[in-house]
């Protein structure tokens, strides 16, 4: 009965993104169909991932980010690094996986078993390696975007292929490829590209990549690291220091693999693969350096790409300055889905506050 319940209210929830998008072109998005200025794979997935280990910041963004990406005709893929028990009895976890249960038509969410040590490096280095998972729900032809838990997407043209790149079926699609310079390994120059955003089909992953094995999600994390290694050494195992250069490396492995790719598929394949950069010419970002939502138009909000999000944006000041007017711009203020994020960051708070009441009682 309880399965049920969740069932329903999914298929809910879908009728509500459909019935409140506010142009045809996102009704369009969401039944799989597209005008004809953009490529559409069979199924298309935004990949981002959250550490159990890390502050409930991350996890409570979780399924804010499933129906921001669902907004522009994405399912979404969470790999969460730690057990699910610890989520399932974690009262503020537990809400995060309750509400992404009522959103399994739209998500997927597979949990990735580790040492505690390796959550933070594993959360950042995992996400390119989700088509080599089994438990992947979908097929070679599917589409996979790498992103981040704290990212929404906006202007949905950004995350499509144009028909100019039909022609071609080996197509990467990198944006905001030119924003962070360059780097130094094993004494070669490679361009940095930013794991937000990468795009390819799975096929694709699976050169890029270039494992030979599929994983599992119990054996994934110490096949990472094992893969990790074999470039970066023996600390890949040490506890990533945020900022530090290590922080990087999952950008830096990404980075070289999709150089190789590339220059394997020139010289050996007669499918030169499609190598499109998206350009932010004209475009903005709406970053949490320096959020200025208050000032945007509804109108004007196709002229932004992404909104990097603030943190603890669970914290009523900041929900209710800085990321329900972000809503508001996204769903509309009345709409439906505007009140169930509404809910959702409600209940996550008290449930939070009680959470804090009580550590600071018993510590």
């Amino acid at each position: 009965m309880l399965v049920c319940a969740a069932c329903a209210t999914a298929a809910f929830l879908i009728l509500i993104l459909y019935r409140e998008c506010c142009t045809s072109h996102q009704r369009l998005m969401l039944l799989n169909v597209t005008p004809s200025s953009v490529i559409v794979s069979s199924r298309r997935f935004a990949v981002f991932s959250c550490a159990t280990s890390l502050s409930v910041d991350y996890a409570f963004y979780l399924p804010l980010t499933v129906l921001a990406w669902r907004r522009i005709g994405f399912e979404s893929i969470i790999l969460i690094v730690g057990e699910k028990s610890q989520w399932e009895i974690h009262p503020v976890l537990s809400h995060v996986l309750d509400t992404l249960t009522k959103l399994s038509d739209i998500c997927t969410v597979l949990f990735l078993l580790a040492d505690v040590e390796n959550h933070v490096m594993l959360s950042q280095t995992a996400r390119i390696f989700v088509a080599n998972l089994k438990e992947f729900p979908g097929s070679s032809s599917d589409f996979i975007m790498t992103t981040d838990a704290d990212l929404w997407p906006l202007r949905r043209e950004h995350y499509y292929y144009p028909v100019m790149n039909r022609s071609s079926s080996n197509l990467l699609m990198l944006l905001h490829s030119e924003c962070c310079g360059s780097f130094t390994l094993g004494g070669r120059d490679y361009t940095m590209l930013p794991i937000s955003n990468v795009g390819a089909s799975v096929a694709s992953w699976k050169e890029i990549i270039n494992v030979d094995d599929m994983m599992t999600t119990h054996s994934a994390a110490e096949n990472i690291l094992d893969y990790f290694q074999q470039m970066f050494g023996e600390r890949v195992r040490n506890s990533v220091v945020f900022a530090s250069d290590d922080w990087f490396m999952d950008q830096k492995m990404m980075s070289v693999r999709i150089d190789q790719w590339i220059h394997r598929q020139n010289s050996s394949s007669s499918d030169v693969p499609t190598v499109y950069k998206v350009s932010d010419s004209g475009y903005f970002r709406i970053d949490r350096s320096d959020w200025n939502v208050d000032e945007i138009q509804p109108y004007s909000l196709a002229n932004y790409y992404d909104a990097h999000l603030i943190l603890d944006g669970f914290m009523p000041d900041n929900w209710n300055k800085s990321i329900q007017p972000l809503l508001r711009l996204m769903y509309g203020g009345h709409s439906t889905l505007y009140a169930f994020c509404n809910t959702y960051a409600t209940q996550f708070y008290a449930i939070w506050t009680r959470w804090e009441t009580n550590n600071n009682n018993s510590s």
